[in-house]
């Protein structure tokens, strides 16, 4: 798999702000990412104004990070150098494309509020912070999964309809909130837990009459077999519910409370 291509923006403000970029840029491509920066790709001779054109909408560089700080920011905002030159460009890719993934800002800087001084054109979107050192860590990680598109909460995968919304109302226990607060309220240690569970389990013994073959249609042998199928995730429920008390809450009157209701 081909390293990701990455192009560094950025302003020439001092010359610790240039070791910045150079670090920042070293550490990428220690990282596995082909970073193109102008103080190592842009050579005499070159056209600068087609290199940034050509960093910004060239296809096959997927990101491009925006390092600001307050004379980029200014110079973004006031279309000055090259740093106006390269906002021209790239303010227009932004508002012109649905997929906006491949820009982010770099924060390197502040003002006395604790704003970010980024340009006006990227004020509602999100940028990365590495103008602190106790942050600096973490997001750098942000960064590098943002280039790698490897974030670090993932949407799960799209499960199926729970089988028990289809069946009729006489095969529901009802028992599902019940189960849910009492987990919960086990678990947080909180002091209506009792209550909880003995809410669940009253409800659960109530409707358990629900579940009784009567007037049966059909072959028994499969009314059987689907009463059954109806009634495994009530039966995992309680099953859940017990490892819950035994790994929270294995206390005495826990334990009562399953005794009366495992006698009912």
């Amino acid at each position: 798999m081909a390293a990701p291509k990455l192009f560094i923006s950025y302003s020439w403000s001092s010359i610790e702000h240039e070791q910045f970029v150079l670090d920042l840029a070293t550490e990428l491509v220690e990282s596995g990412i082909d970073v193109i920066l102008d103080k190592w790709d842009l050579k005499e001779g070159h056209d600068a104004v087609a290199f940034m054109e050509k960093m910004v909408t060239d296809k096959s560089i997927k990101k491009v990070a925006i390092i600001s700080d307050s004379t980029y920011a200014e110079k973004a905002d006031g279309r000055a150098g090259g740093v106006g030159t390269e906002t021209q460009i790239i303010s227009k890719e932004v508002y012109d494309k649905q997929n906006q993934d491949k820009f982010v800002v770099i924060v390197t800087e502040k003002d006395g509020d604790g704003n970010p001084l980024i340009p006006t054109y990227y004020k509602s979107r999100i940028f990365i912070d590495l103008s602190e050192s106790d942050i600096y860590a973490e997001n750098f990680e942000k960064l590098l999964r943002w280039v790698f598109d490897k974030p670090l909460h993932v949407k799960p995968e799209l499960g199926t309809k729970p089988k028990f919304l289809d069946e009729p109302e006489d095969l529901s226990l009802g028992t599902t909130v019940a189960f849910r607060r009492a987990v919960s309220a086990i678990k947080d240690n909180k002091p209506f837990a009792l209550g909880a569970l003995d809410e669940y389990f009253t409800i659960f013994s109530a409707n358990l009459e629900n579940f009784r073959l009567t007037n049966v249609q059909g072959e028994f042998d499969d009314a059987v077999v689907d009463n059954i199928e109806s009634f495994i995730p009530y039966r995992n429920e309680l099953i859940q519910v017990l490892l819950t008390i035994a790994h929270y809450c294995p206390a005495e009157e826990y334990i009562k409370k399953f005794i009366v209701f495992s006698n009912c």
